[in-house]
Formats: structure tokens, sequence, C-alpha cells
């Protein structure tokens, strides 16, 4: 090896350690444009209850620290994430943490819960955080809409309430709920549609007990629950029309030409 040939392995070396630092920086900054993908999240417990029927629910997720949500509620429950996640979460595993809030229809909202009442548009933001992710991305999950769950052909097996679609599957019930807002994209701006599906699992029960639960004071408790969450993109202004326009001129140039003799 002469030494020309060292120096340009030397100078290869120096430049693929500059590539390979210049790629890190790169992939340490956080995502631009609309956050797509999913990703799933799983707590310790959540506790449904109610102090007036019909007018003041509450869904509170435990903490990790009180599991069984015996203490004095907080504003916030824990979660972590079942990763790894896809699209632009794709950086999320199962080491990631974060909050969801606890929420309630009861007007005026009771401290600490946050006001979210079904089938009414909200703007609450940060709905969901995660810690310790600005790295991989900077967003503001924003909560718009707790809809009303709908049940196509109510059954023994399937009942709604509220905001809750409730499953019975052989001795046990799965409560599911979603939760619509708006994926924010704090580095530029940009958005998405946000779904927040949140599932609790209540074992060997039916569905009338953990209704019947779920409206008293003492509630219905899970000692776990689940949650994916999925972002896609929003649909471009005028998208929809543009496809309708490009459409109707194909049509109209093919009769046109059906309609020319040879």
């Amino acid at each position: 090896m002469n030494s020309s040939t060292r120096a340009f392995r030397s100078g290869g070396l120096g430049l693929l350690a500059a590539a390979l630092l210049t790629s890190m920086v790169a992939s340490a900054s956080p995502l631009l444009g609309p956050l797509t993908g999913t990703f799933g999240i799983a707590g310790p417990g959540v506790l449904a209850f109610s102090t007036n029927p019909g007018i003041s629910d509450f869904i509170r997720f435990c903490t990790d620290a009180d599991p069984t949500c015996s203490a004095a509620a907080t504003a916030t429950g824990d979660f972590d994430v079942s990763g790894p996640g896809s699209g632009s979460f794709a950086g999320l595993a199962g080491t990631n943490v974060g909050t969801i809030d606890n929420v309630t229809d009861h007007t005026p909202p009771v401290s600490p819960y946050t006001y979210l009442p079904v089938g009414v548009p909200v703007s609450i933001d940060n709905i969901i955080t995660l810690t310790g992710v600005s790295s991989l991305f900077n967003a503001d999950f924003q909560a718009n809409m707790l809809p009303l769950a709908t049940c196509p052909t109510p059954s023994a097996s399937q009942q709604c309430l509220g905001p809750f679609q409730l499953n019975q599957n052989g001795g046990n019930v799965a409560v599911v709920m979603d939760i619509l807002g708006t994926l924010i994209n704090l580095t530029d701006g940009s958005r998405s549609n946000l779904d927040i599906t949140v599932t609790g699992q209540y074992n060997n029960t039916t569905i009338g007990a953990v209704e019947t639960a779920a409206e008293s004071t003492g509630g219905a408790f899970s000692n776990s629950w689940s949650a994916t969450v999925t972002a896609t993109a929003i649909p471009e202004p005028g998208t929809s029309a543009m496809m309708l326009l490009a459409g109707g001129g194909l049509l109209l140039v093919s009769r046109i030409r059906g309609g020319r003799k040879p």
C-alpha cells in the first residue's frame, strides 16, 4: 500500500464517519409534515362511574402508583406504549410511557377531571401525552369529539350506553369507546385525523352487570385497558371534486370518440 492509497482510504473513512454523524444528527430531528401511522398503549386500570346517571359520568384511568384507583383522583392516568408503532410512530417502543386525561361530562366539570361531553365538539389539547419522544416527533394529540356509540343491531351480545359499546364475549365483556380528534405536528403545524379507540376488559360478568355498575357511584372497574392510536392523512381540499371533474371529462371524451364515424 503506497502513501497515496493510505491517504485516500484515510480520507474515505473520514468522509464515511462524517456522513454517519450527519445522518445521526438528522435522525434526531423531529419529523416534518402530517404524522400518520398507528401505535398501541395499555394502562393499569380504568374506572367508569356516575354520580347522577345520564347527567354526570366519569372515566378515570388509574396510575401506576394507584392501579386500582382507590386513592384520590388525579388529572391523568398512566400508560405504557405497546410498541413498536408504524409510520411516523415507528420509533416508539415498549419502553415509552405517557398519560391520558381523566374525563367527565359533568357540567361544570369536577376537578381534576377534563370536560369531555358526549357528542359535543371540543378542543382538548394533549388528551394523551408521550414522555421523552421529542426527538421522534413533537405533537399535540387533540381531542375534538367523544361520539355516541353505535349498535346497528342491538342484541344480547351487543349493547350501547352513551359513548360505550359493550360486547359480550363468552363470560367476559369488552367495552369500547372512540375519541376522535386532530394530531398536530408542533414542529411545522401540519395536521392529521386522530382516532383513539379505547377498550376495557371486564371478566366473568355480563353486559347488564357492567351497565349497572357504570351507572353507580361505585363504578365499573377493569384492572387493565388498552387503546389503539391511529393518525391518518386529511384529504386535500377539492380532491374529491377534481376526481369527479376528471372522471366526467374522460367520460365526455369517450362519448365524443364513440360518436365519430370511421
